[in-house]
């Protein structure tokens, strides 16, 4: 068996159905199959990347009229998979195959068409379907066998593998650090993920779950929801230990050893518990001095510094709970650390002589930790599904109460420092990326480990890679591919694994193999053999050059573009864009679909070439968008994208959809002379201060309570409005409304959309009549004072202006909107659109999301208070 040789690009594979097998060469005079007016093509692609590719075949869809309803795509080692579902005619499915293969034949691509018709494709998220994340770090390379394993796992709760990532940074030849791979995954309605985890119940008591897989190979592991981006969000409370955790000894141990006492006579039989009591009864009648020796020499696990400081970043709050350590070392810990909270056993201490007993209340800490996380979650307004356990706790307890804990709390990350070295590898774990890692040890410095002390070493090997594709996705197919390349095969890695997924129910994989006894060749044959055994569609395959090139380079210029038009993008839409991306050279690298139900939003991820200047590519974005009439957004793909906290919203024609001022004024009968000053403010052509002043004196006279009371009945919000906050404050962001509008208003917003801040004018009320007297009553919110207030509200919340967003669309937010990190322009006036970088033009606010990363599954998920996906009511 040779391995399989590469059809010339010109050729297609035309298949009305799964299970057809391919029909000959499309020629000139060939007649396409039989179509209904609005069939369903799918167009699958593989070859050589390089930018371009998008751009040819999306002219040819435009010249023949058909709409693009999903997309795909991603790059593997230099080598290209997409996927385009396309709406096409009867006339013209044939007239565009034939361009389409032309174009392939061009780029040195080859291409799949099939039709599985409108009742097979279907858009958005199945009924009842519940996304996973499942992320598996280790300091050793991924093999066949630990995905093999997970993927058992996986099949037996009849789970489907929707994408995997395995990102350049994430790679230990990149980072110095770990090896990363995501695994997205589709499970039935039901199914918990305790039981993934741990493992079902079983008669023994035994569980086999993705866990006990991952330690089999040398990996930890994480699962949790997918509810919004790649990491829990910022409403998270931590909780650690103490002992092998943040700190590398065991603390009672460093005690007993400043005593004179060795902690090694004590016998290992019991539970951990009443060992310690046993420790601790040694302690009896030495000086209490011993414990701040201890302190004097503590040293911290490596990555503790910077784990801490990064949560803390998040807004994440910190907490100790142990019942290892002692009061006056958890104390310290938290102080050098920055934790919120503490709570730990203590020993008792008479006459400044250690008396060998645990004091106070917390002697049974042991048997309340669960209490205890519920009592700070409580307390933090946190729902106890995003409190994250690190350490060891979870694993030393037996199945049935690993999996209860599993059930009620999560992420758990197993960390122990005797085995694992360094607590970086949680912020892996917890969705964070290589170039996120090394982006924060070199925004601060850390005692230890510098970003660039991290030495990225090749592993050593031969390489080949196959690329597959099914028109199908069902449970087990990651095992089923990999199976051949397991058994006895311990020399064998995986440098690079990915998947994605279309909404007409196919998938397309890729695999860069490292071999490093085996011959490449014999495995290539056995692996492609296989793969159409079972059925698969053998894409590509070859072996794989050793690389010469800086692998992180294309890293550091990685952005995301975000793409939203409603109902749906154009097929020209996406032509300029793609035009656009193929002029300057830029490399499309990844397609996500942000939207559900329509494609709607889209995110590409995209490469710079070096000489392209960012600023000058998001003008010409910015310049697209305004003629298709479609929102682009531009943003580099790093770390600061994903620590934003405190989002500030102006109120008039943002929040709700009128002018407070002009509604003032119809009520009393001022409403033209008003809208007439409005306008001029709005478009900056009249100072904002004397616009108002001027404004506010037209009502005077007029009882404030009838004429606020009439205006709050009748506030119209923008739509989305509710759906953007309801779903920021699931995700920990603190908001806020600072309005040129009026106080009574911004209160009544506040409260229907769940805002914590709101700052506004004040009308001055005479106390004796009720009326207005046509001035303002303290600081006037002028533009300089929105920015200002913007820098003190994050001040206060403890973050950074880098770490906000603003929103709105007068002349009076433009201050507000160029100091934060991201400024919006939404449905803004001209002079707000020109000094924007980011607009919003469509008539939802909800659309804000798209740009923070968040797609609408997970926004509907968070934005509704649905249960959990175990079935009970979750507050988040």
């Amino acid at each position: 068996l040779k391995p399989r040789v590469p059809k010339p690009p010109a050729e297609l594979d035309i298949q009305k159905s799964q299970g057809v097998p391919p029909a000959a060469m499309v020629a000139d005079n060939a007649t396409a199959p039989e179509t209904s007016a609005q069939d369903v093509m799918v167009v699958r692609g593989w070859g050589p990347d390089h930018p371009g590719v998008a751009e040819a075949f999306m002219k040819a869809v435009l010249d023949h009229k058909c709409q693009v309803s999903d997309m795909a795509q991603f790059v593997l080692e230099g080598s290209l998979m997409f996927t385009f579902v396309l709406h096409a005619g009867d006339k013209s499915s044939m007239g565009l195959m034939k361009e389409l293969t032309r174009s392939a034949k061009e780029h040195q691509l080859q291409l799949d068409f099939f039709f599985p018709g409108s009742s097979q494709a279907h858009d958005g998220i199945a009924e009842g379907e519940q996304v996973a994340v499942v992320s598996i770090v280790s300091c050793q390379e991924i093999t066949p066998a630990l995905l093999c394993g997970l993927d058992a796992v996986l099949l037996e709760h009849r789970c489907v593998i929707k994408e995997i990532e395995h990102r350049s940074d994430n790679k230990r030849e990149n980072n110095g650090e770990y090896n990363k791979v995501e695994i997205r995954v589709s499970c039935p309605p039901g199914v918990k993920l305790s039981t993934l985890s741990v493992g079902a119940p079983t008669a023994s008591g035994g569980a086999s779950g993705l866990q006990k897989v991952a330690w089999e190979h040398g990996a930890e592991m994480t699962i949790r929801w997918y509810d919004a981006m790649n990491r829990p969000n910022g409403k998270s409370l931590v909780v650690f230990g103490i002992s092998q955790e943040l700190c590398t000894t065991n603390v009672l141990d460093e005690v007993l050893r400043e005593a004179g006492l060795d902690p090694s006579t004590v016998p290992e039989e019991g539970s951990i518990d009443k060992r310690n009591e046993t420790k601790v009864s040694m302690l009896k009648g030495k000086s209490a001095e011993v414990i701040q020796k201890v302190i004097s020499r503590l040293e911290f696990t490596p990555g503790a510094r910077l784990v801490c400081h990064a949560l803390k970043r998040l807004g994440f709050r910190l907490a100790i709970l142990t019942n290892v350590g002692i009061k006056s070392v958890a104390e310290h810990v938290k102080r050098e650390l920055g934790m919120d909270y503490v709570i730990c056993r203590d020993l008792e201490v008479e006459g400044g002589l250690l008396t060998g007993k645990y004091k106070g209340e917390l002697t049974d800490v042991r048997f309340r930790k669960a209490d205890l996380l519920k009592l700070m979650a409580e307390r933090e307004g946190i729902d106890y599904r995003n409190v994250i356990l690190i350490g060891e706790e979870v694993s030393l307890l037996s199945a049935a109460r690993a999996r209860e804990a599993t059930e009620t709390f999560g992420p758990n990350v197993y960390f122990n420092s005797n085995k694992l070295k360094d607590l970086t590898i949680t912020l892996y774990l917890l969705g964070f990326n290589g170039s996120d890692v090394r982006a924060l040890r070199k925004r601060r410095s850390f005692q230890d480990v510098a970003a660039d002390a991290l030495v990225a070493v090749v592993p050593p090997g031969k390489r080949f890679k196959v690329t597959v594709s099914a028109r199908t996705r069902d449970p087990g197919q990651l095992q089923r591919i990999l199976a051949p390349l397991t058994a006895g095969k311990q020399d064998m890695q995986i440098a690079t694994v990915s998947q994605c997924t279309l909404e007409d129910g196919g998938m397309c994989a890729g695999f860069d193999f490292r071999v490093l006894k085996h011959e490449p060749e014999e495995l290539l044959k056995e692996l492609l053999f296989a793969c159409q055994k079972e059925g698969f569609q053998v894409l590509g395959s070859g072996l794989v050059p050793i690389e010469t090139t800086d692998p992180l380079a294309s890293m550091r210029r990685r952005y995301v573009i975000t793409v939203v038009q409603k109902p749906q993008i154009t097929a020209a839409s996406l032509s300029t864009i793609f035009s656009n991306l193929a002029k300057n050279k830029v490399n499309l690298v990844h397609i996500e679909r942000l939207s559900v139900h329509e494609m709607a939003a889209l995110q590409f991820t995209v490469n710079l070439p070096v000489g392209l200047d960012p600023g000058t590519f998001s003008t010409e974005l910015l310049d697209a968008s305004r003629t298709l009439g479609v929102d682009i957004a531009f943003q580099k793909d790093d770390v600061d994208r994903w620590m934003r906290r405190l989002v500030v919203f102006d109120m008039d024609s943002t929040l709700i959809q009128q002018e407070v001022i002009d509604e003032l004024a119809k009520i009393a009968g001022v409403e033209k002379e008003v809208s007439e000053i409005t306008e001029l403010a709005m478009n900056g052509q009249m100072d904002f201060f004397q616009s108002l002043k001027q404004r506010v004196a037209l009502l005077k006279g007029h009882d404030a309570e009838k004429l606020f009371g009439a205006v709050k009945a009748n506030l119209i919000y923008t739509p989305g409005a509710k759906k953007l906050c309801s779903t920021l404050r699931r995700l920990g962001y603190k908001m806020a409304v600072i309005s040129g509008g009026f106080l009574p208003v911004a209160r009544e917003v506040q409260k229907h959309l769940g805002l914590d801040y709101a700052f506004a004018n004040t009308l001055e009320v005479d106390e004796t009549t009720g009326l207005l007297t046509g001035f303002t009553s303290g600081p006037v919110v002028t533009p300089q004072r929105k920015r200002a207030l913007l820098a003190t509200i994050a001040d206060v919340e403890g973050c950074e202006l880098q770490q906000t967003i603003a929103v709105g669309d007068g002349a009076n937010d433009i201050p507000m909107l160029q100091a934060a990190g991201l400024g919006i322009a939404f449905c803004a006036k001209p002079k707000v659109q020109e000094v924007s970088k980011f607009r919003i033009n469509q008539k939802d606010l909800s659309t804000v999301l798209f740009l923070i990363g968040v797609s609408e599954h997970a926004a509907d998920r968070l934005s509704s208070g649905d249960s959990s996906a175990d079935g009970r009511e979750m507050k988040m």
